[in-house]
């Protein structure tokens, strides 16, 4: 089982984020090479994923569980827990396309529901060259790139905060752009893009305020009666 684990954190490191069905697709034939029990459930999976963190906690690397509201997903997010905007993606990278993530990064975290129209991408950014202007073309790459790897969302003509960036970069995302991004009172994680109260308009994950609810009916916010519907709209998300 030690040899599965390796090779699954190797695949996690390669993805940076899994949905549940590139675990089984990862996992799977890993599981069949070696001769050890396929796991055949969410909770199997987590407690995989469990002693492998016990294992990589001293190497400044996290496998964690976040729920994606864009995308209606769970996915499994590789992370390294001392990462900053000014090195998550400097591997390889010139000063100016790590000043470009940077600048990115904040401009979708700054606006109020943290997405911004795709070519927006490319303009006002208030680059500061230390060489020759960013091209477009390059911009595009390295997009394509950071999305690739988790840090951005491309959906419907929008770019989002990726769920590695809510995951890897959680602490500096709540610190300098708190007005728009704040943790879920109840479990203390960060919360975006989910389910908000009808009367205070706090938002919590929808996962513990159904938690919640089951033994209070009012929002543990303000006080007052729990009246948003729990149930995701099939339209679009809360």
């Amino acid at each position: 089982m030690e040899v599965v684990k390796r090779g699954f954190l190797r695949a996690c490191k390669n993805h940076s984020y899994l949905s549940y069905e590139l675990i089984d697709k990862i996992l799977g034939p890993l599981c069949a090479r070696h001769k050890v029990p396929i796991p055949s459930s969410k909770e199997a999976i987590k407690a995989i994923v469990s002693e492998i963190n016990d294992t990589i906690s001293d190497l400044g690397q996290s496998l964690v569980f976040i729920k994606y509201p864009i995308k209606s997903e769970e996915y499994l997010v590789y992370a390294k827990t001392d990462a900053t905007p000014d090195n998550v993606a400097n591997t390889g990278l010139s000063p100016d396309d790590c000043q470009y993530f940077s600048k990115l990064l904040d401009k979708i975290a700054s606006e109020e529901d943290c997405h911004i129209p795709w070519n927006a991408a490319y303009n006002e950014l208030g680059l500061q060259s230390t060489s020759k202007p960013l091209k477009k073309s390059r911009m595009q790459e390295l997009l394509q790139i950071w999305t690739q790897m988790g840090y951005f969302m491309e959906l419907d003509e929008r770019i989002y905060l990726g769920p590695r960036s809510l995951v890897e970069l959680s602490f500096y995302l709540a610190s300098n752009h708190g007005e728009h991004i704040k943790n879920c009172m109840l479990c203390k994680c960060l919360v975006l893009w989910d389910i908000r109260c009808g009367s205070c308009n706090i938002q919590f994950h929808r996962e513990c305020i159904s938690t919640y609810l089951q033994r209070r009916d009012i929002c543990p916010s303000c006080g007052n009666l729990w009246t948003t519907p729990l149930r995701r709209s099939t339209s679009q998300s809360s």
